[in-house]
């Protein structure tokens, strides 16, 4: 299953600008903080490294901001744990779905095309360990390790329209909420709602974009009049308890900002293929004897070539974005996005796979659609007189760094401090960060004084 995703950081308007955290006497300001439910997606779960971990849970958002809510009068707050802090994701194959453990960085000695290695050592992302499936499989579908009903009702995977299915929680349905629904029939809502929470987050809409991006196409996107009939409806549930409660929402950042859609890209130009005269002209006789000549290669530095959605092929553009899975070895090995050179005694064209790229317009796509989900989730916090967390604006500010209570952060892969090891979801220190402006929006809003996170008491990404 695709995860979810998202992104952010600290109080300062401008990169160049280091802010603390102000000390204030806390107040609530008459808000009852005793019953706080968080709904939402992996981001509000704890999902990071690539899987649900006991470490992530306990370092959720909505966790972290009920621990500073405990200073206005804030109570017990549960989460579904899991009971393992390796962690289990899964991906859904043929005939059921597929189990591994979180990743960690681990020291990788680089290899030659050939196996030989190079002496050159870097850091990459590992699975932390690799036990059998049924032993995967059995930490999955196993009940939490505490009792409910669970504050916590971030589920990996939801999407807005989830939040209303009934059978989400079945065998038939998501696996993370499988373990810890109140029923096969029941809702994510309906298991939030019956709470009668006092206070509630809800930050949902990511994977609405996220889930098509992170598959490489812009076919998967939530449809804008869906969105817009759904989301009022999800707050109205929310705030239909008989505690007439206050909250706080947020914006879905830009998808394509976080460091499964740049890194790549950063290091890979899409026009990366440098030729001679005499390459070029053996390469457009290749392309033409397999029916594309109006691929057209030239002396010089040349566009990577790839298969769009509708199964035709193209050059890549500027703009276009490679994704972190992209197997760069099959591209300095194998010759991928220009000939298959293991294929003898011709050259086959070998394209990149779509999965792998974004192109400009599935980008316009993608970014269009989060500006109109956006312009949903603002005008619904304004209509029902709750706290906004723009989280959107938030993430263009840490793409050059910034710095918060003296740590540099950014949105740079594994160096930056912010997201975990998948490239998708936030370290601890991360959701520390996003807990900041959550509360920040709170306070704004509803005159509050609920201190902030001192984000140094928060791991960043762990280095071997």
């Amino acid at each position: 299953m695709k995860k979810i995703l998202f992104i952010i950081l600290s109080l300062a308007l401008f990169a160049s600008c280091e802010r603390k955290i102000d000390k204030f006497n806390a107040s609530a300001n008459g808000l009852d903080f005793s019953n706080f439910v968080a709904v939402g997606n992996s981001m509000t779960a704890g999902y990071a490294d690539g899987a649900l971990c006991l470490s992530g849970q306990q370092n959720s958002i909505p966790n972290i901001m009920a621990t500073q809510f405990k200073t206005v009068g804030g109570g017990e707050f549960r989460q579904p744990l899991i009971g393992t802090n390796d962690g289990v994701g899964f991906a859904q194959v043929p005939g059921g779905i597929y189990c591994y453990t979180k990743m960690v960085l681990k020291v990788n000695v680089d290899k030659d095309c050939y196996g030989t290695p190079t002496g050159t050592a870097s850091l990459k992302p590992g699975f932390i360990s690799n036990p059998d499936q049924a032993t995967l499989l059995g930490q999955l579908f196993a009940p939490p390790s505490v009792t409910g009903p669970y504050n916590n009702m971030g589920v990996p995977g939801a999407t807005l329209m989830t939040l209303f299915y009934p059978g989400y929680g079945s065998s038939m349905g998501n696996p993370y909420f499988t373990r810890f629904a109140t029923s096969p029939t029941t809702t994510i809502l309906h298991d939030a709602v019956v709470q009668q929470p006092t206070f509630f987050y809800l930050w949902i809409g990511n994977n609405d974009a996220l889930a098509s991006a992170l598959a490489g196409t812009d076919m998967l996107l939530t449809p804008a009049d869906t969105f817009a009939k759904y989301y009022p409806l999800a707050v109205g549930a929310l705030m239909s308890s008989g505690k007439s409660p206050k909250g706080v929402i947020g914006t879905i950042p830009d998808v394509t900002s976080i460091p499964f859609f740049t890194t790549i890209s950063k290091q890979l130009p899409w026009n990366g293929v440098p030729l001679t005269a005499a390459q070029a002209a053996q390469l457009n006789t290749v392309y033409a004897l397999q029916g594309h000549s109006e691929i057209v290669w030239k002396e010089g530095l040349n566009p990577f070539v790839y298969r769009k959605e509708n199964g035709t092929i193209a050059q890549m553009e500027a703009g276009d974005l490679f994704l972190l899975t992209l197997p760069t070895d099959s591209i300095k090995c194998r010759g991928m996005g220009i000939v298959d050179t293991t294929k003898h005694p011709l050259p086959y064209i070998y394209p990149i796979p779509g999965k792998y790229v974004l192109d400009k317009a599935e980008l316009a796509n993608i970014k269009g659609r989060i500006i109109e989900y956006n312009a949903v989730i603002r005008n619904t916090a304004k209509t029902a007189n709750l706290a906004l967390s723009d989280m959107n604006q938030y993430l263009p500010q840490f793409e050059s760094g910034m710095v918060f209570d003296g740590v540099q952060m950014s949105t740079s892969f594994v160096t930056g401090g912010m997201f975990s090891t998948d490239g998708v979801h936030l370290c601890p220190r991360g959701n520390a960060v996003a807990a900041n402006f959550f509360i920040k929006a709170i306070n704004d809003k509803y005159n509050c004084s609920i201190p902030q996170v001192n984000i140094t008491n928060y791991k960043g990404l762990v280095f071997p």
